[in-house]
């Protein structure tokens, strides 16, 4: 009796465990048939506005989901769409001394490539720099490190894309002579320049220009042409009459070609920071005492001449917003006046905005300049104060302070505007 009790309780549990294993089996069975069926029929305009709202990490580990998303999200409607919407995300180089495991090194990265074997690797003989973005979110600020490092100079940033100058040690032989040849041909390679999308990870190396007379005595400058829809890498330097000499690469030729630089024009310092609006890049002539700036069209290539609405002084700024270009003047420690051009050819300098510091603190501070950093997202301008980060709602105007989680930002630290999106200088294909 007790022998068939127990062969029949046998007889129930397996064949509860029998059914709940073919249970498993139907569902995993399902769970393929789905994985291998059901997204690539999902309506692509559906999908596209899905894609379209999705932060760029994310976006991107959906490319290895199937073929179907990564042509979408690859396609060139999506790419502008995207890029489009993209929010200001800046980019601050930091040193650090000791090596890390895994890091993901430009100048080791582009000696790996074949193309790219005939330059000499110096990754190890320069301290390296570290990319972090500054998120901003609301009141909050934080510092995010991408684990990419650097020996060279980030020295431009364009629409997603990054301008890094990695020179070679040899080339600080040539800092008294003057040479002017191409850089292109000969038997030494004093470094390359690299352009990178930071979050795609990808990038390309070309040869420098030609040499200045001085070493530092030149400007790379990065900027798109909407006309030609091409990155285009624009270098200015003395030659050894004293002139200054502009030369282009395209991202497209990949080959430099020269143009006509800058004429009746007097520049005191060319290692100024170029600001990239309206179009076109802008340099000012000098540190301060500037009343004027130089500017060169993407689509034109042609060089011009603007005045600005007052002399540049110390703590004034140029300031790319939404677009257009922006003088920000410190007239004293608690005002800041905006001004925005709209255009080039004929268009007028316009004060938008004057801000009371102290009156929006809530408090007087004496102590320090306010100096204007970056527009976020055209609505916002960021600026510091002593070792703080504020911001500034233009249609609010409301100022408040961006708290740094774990890790401040120093005074000598520069902040370097840029887009997280998806650009590249490859050809993309139309959506189909």
């Amino acid at each position: 009796m007790r022998m068939k009790r127990k062969s029949l309780i046998e007889e129930r549990y397996y064949g509860i465990k029998k059914r709940q294993m073919n249970f498993i089996k139907m569902v995993q069975e399902r769970a393929v048939k789905m994985k291998t069926s059901w997204v690539p029929f999902l309506p692509n305009d559906l999908m596209f506005k899905v894609f379209l709202l999705l932060p760029i990490k994310s976006l991107l580990r959906f490319t290895s989901v199937c073929k179907a998303w990564y042509k979408l999200i690859h396609c060139a409607e999506f790419v502008e769409a995207y890029n489009n919407h993209a929010e200001t995300t800046p980019i601050i180089l930091r040193g650090v001394a000791s090596k890390r495991p895994s890091t993901f090194h430009v100048e080791t990265q582009l000696n790996q490539a074949e193309s790219f074997c005939l330059f000499p690797c110096s990754s190890g003989a320069k301290q390296s720099k570290f990319i972090h973005f500054l998120e901003i979110d609301n009141e909050k600020g934080k510092l995010i490190d991408l684990n990419i490092s650097c020996s060279g100079s980030l020295v431009s940033t364009c629409n997603g894309l990054i301008l890094i100058t990695s020179m070679q040690e040899g080339l600080m032989k040539h800092s008294n002579s003057f040479l002017d040849h191409p850089l292109v041909g000969s038997q030494e390679k004093p470094g390359w320049l690299i352009v990178m999308n930071p979050m795609t990870r990808k990038l390309i190396g070309f040869p420098p220009g030609t040499l200045p007379i001085k070493l530092h005595n030149e400007s790379y400058g990065l900027v798109y042409s909407h006309l030609e829809g091409v990155f285009k890498v624009v270098h200015l330097f003395k030659d050894k009459s004293g002139c200054i000499a502009c030369e282009i690469l395209s991202l497209q030729t990949r080959s430099w070609k020269a143009v006509d630089g800058p004429v009746g024009t007097l520049f005191n310092k060319l290692g100024q920071a170029h600001i990239s609006a309206l179009g076109a890049l802008h340099w000012l002539p000098g540190p301060s005492n500037s009343n004027y700036i130089i500017s060169m069209g993407a689509d034109d290539e042609k060089f011009s001449v603007t005045d600005l609405p007052m002399t540049m002084g110390m703590y004034n700024r140029l300031v790319e917003m939404g677009g257009f270009l922006s003088f920000v003047n410190s007239l004293d420690m608690d005002h800041i006046d905006v001004w925005v051009l709209k255009g080039l050819e004929g268009a007028k300098w316009v004060k938008q905005h004057t801000i009371c510091i102290d009156a929006l603190l809530g408090y007087v501070d004496n102590e320090e300049y306010s100096l204007p950093s970056f527009g976020l997202n055209a609505k916002e301008m960021v600026f510091r104060r002593k070792k703080r980060l504020y911001a500034y709602d233009f249609e609010l105007e409301e100022i408040r302070e961006i708290e740094m989680d774990h890790e401040s930002i120093t005074a000598y630290e520069n902040i370097i505007p840029h887009s997280n999106n998806l650009a590249t200088w490859e050809p993309l294909e139309p959506m189909r």
